[in-house]
């Protein structure tokens, strides 16, 4: 088994580590869809459908998720989900590109299939009785649930044999890749290659999965060039303008006292992030 991987294969070692009965984890893998809410939450036009995991299962995979993610080591292409990286990693290996592709995976979590989440797991060394037991325990309905705390780490675990094809690709096209949830970019300098986006699309597609159209972009210079939700012209990424206006905003609003409590977590979030995205541009100054 892959060294530092949780070392669960049975209901009763996972009944032992957690302080659980065995039959309270049988019951969680006869029928882990009880142990859901769900529920729906709008963003923009956008309804996305969230399956909620209650407490007890909650633990089990907010455990695994974070031990996984530990235990695991994934290409430095992979910036989401992984500790120590970020977007802002991400956008920072695309600085100084003639062209930026991206395109996003349609559904991403919800179209991934149990069957993959057991073969990953198997894949890492867990027992084929081992790997039914948690893919069972991770997955709803079937597929990887939107809102458990082990999905980012598994979609991670699935896509490896993309990401690793993908950068090949790059390597080959002398240009730059990167991943961040269902979020694909690929970067490069002179002429964008016209044969990539058809690349992209069959690999997709091939292992089941679909392209969200509507999120396909790609933009060649002098056009602006924009990774994860930031610029990328030049050594280090930034913010765009739009943003920086909200953020001087955001500001005065702050000093003068003049931001609703229920809106002060929200707007602290955005001037956290805006300051840690100058800090590290600056390091990468320096």
């Amino acid at each position: 088994m892959h060294a530092g991987l949780p070392p669960v294969v049975s209901f009763r070692a996972l009944a032992t580590l957690f302080g659980f009965s065995t039959k309270f984890i049988g019951a969680l893998y006869r029928n882990p869809e009880r142990y859901y809410r769900t529920f729906s939450i709008r963003s923009g036009k956008k309804v996305r459908i969230i399956q909620s995991p209650r407490v007890g299962i909650k633990v089990i995979q907010k455990w695994f998720g974070y031990h996984l993610a530990q235990a695991i080591e994934l290409s430095d292409a992979v910036v989401g989900f992984v500790p120590g990286r970020s977007a802002v990693h991400g956008a920072s290996q695309h600085c100084g590109a003639d062209w930026a592709y991206s395109t996003d995976i349609r559904d991403f979590f919800t179209t991934t299939p149990i069957g993959m989440v057991l073969d990953a797991l198997a894949r890492l060394g867990y027992s084929k009785d081992a790997a039914a037991l948690l893919a069972r325990l991770f997955t709803y309905q079937g597929t990887l649930p939107q809102g458990s705390p082990a999905s980012p780490v598994l979609s991670n675990l699935v896509f490896q044999d993309v990401d690793s094809f993908f950068e090949k690709t790059a390597s080959e096209m002398n240009a730059r890749y990167t991943r961040y949830a269902d979020d694909v970019v690929f970067s490069g300098k002179g002429v964008f290659p016209e044969d990539l986006k058809q690349i992209v699309t069959d690999a997709i597609t091939s292992k089941g999965w679909a392209i969200s159209p509507h999120k396909e972009s790609l933009a060649v210079r002098p056009s602006r060039l924009k990774v994860y939700g930031l610029i990328v012209e030049g050594d280090e990424p930034r913010l765009t303008k739009g943003y920086r206006n909200r953020i001087r905003a955001f500001k005065h609003l702050k000093k003068n006292g003049q931001i609703r409590e229920d809106d002060l977590d929200r707007i602290n979030g955005h001037l956290s992030y805006a300051d840690w995205v100058d800090r590290f541009a600056s390091k990468l100054k320096n």
